[in-house]
């Protein structure tokens, strides 16, 4: 079965296709870039992770009348829950990865953040997939860590800034598949994958 991810973002795919290699599945994911050369998206102005992973789906699905499969995420910050969250991507001002990752640590040293508790870091992510008879299934997850300066190289996108105590490395530290395995995408995708299976035979 081939499923199309809505997203335009390669590490978001090639996270993924990673990890859905490691589990027996005859589900093939592939990017939207294989169907579409202008990078088109909604608006995403939903009010929670879910109407923007929803309207991101279903707007590729009515357009390619394909099954789809769309993410939404972002950051929860303790020291300013109200600054990221589902307006993370509306936060940044640049694009790059490491772009990103310095204007959220320019927060480092307000006062807010010298507490170590208000360094508290959540990443959140959605799944959401829609089927071209407009059948819907979601799935969410979310990794609590802490933020602190830039270390290792592995990853992407908030990988070297988000540190996990337990493990007392950033997730850029971590190989590949311990990496994954915590990935909110990737245990969000683990819970929907049977699921979009089973619907897909009866759909």
């Amino acid at each position: 079965m081939e499923l199309i991810v809505g997203t335009w973002n390669q590490g978001k795919l090639n996270e993924m296709q990673e990890a859905l290699a490691l589990v027996p599945s005859d589900v093939h994911l592939v990017g939207i870039q294989e169907y579409l050369t202008n990078p088109l998206a909604p608006s995403e102005s939903g009010a929670t992770y879910y109407d923007n992973a929803l309207e991101k789906a279903r707007f590729y699905s009515d357009l390619l009348q394909k099954p789809v499969l769309a993410d939404d995420g972002g950051l929860a910050l303790a020291a300013f829950p109200e600054l990221l969250g589902v307006h993370t991507s509306r936060f940044f001002k640049s694009h790059t990865g490491p772009e990103k990752n310095q204007e959220l640590l320019a927060l480092y040293n307000t006062p807010e953040l010298q507490n170590p508790a208000k360094r508290q870091l959540t990443l959140h992510a959605c799944l959401v997939y829609v089927s071209p008879t407009g059948n819907i299934l979601s799935a969410s997850a979310a990794l609590t860590g802490q933020l602190v300066a830039p270390t290792g190289s592995g990853g992407y996108g908030f990988d070297p800034i988000f540190y996990v105590p337990s493990l007392g490395k950033t997730l850029a530290q971590l190989p590949t598949s311990q990496r994954n395995a915590l990935s909110p995408r990737v245990q969000a995708l683990q819970q929907l994958i049977p699921q979009i299976k089973e619907l897909s035979e009866n759909d």
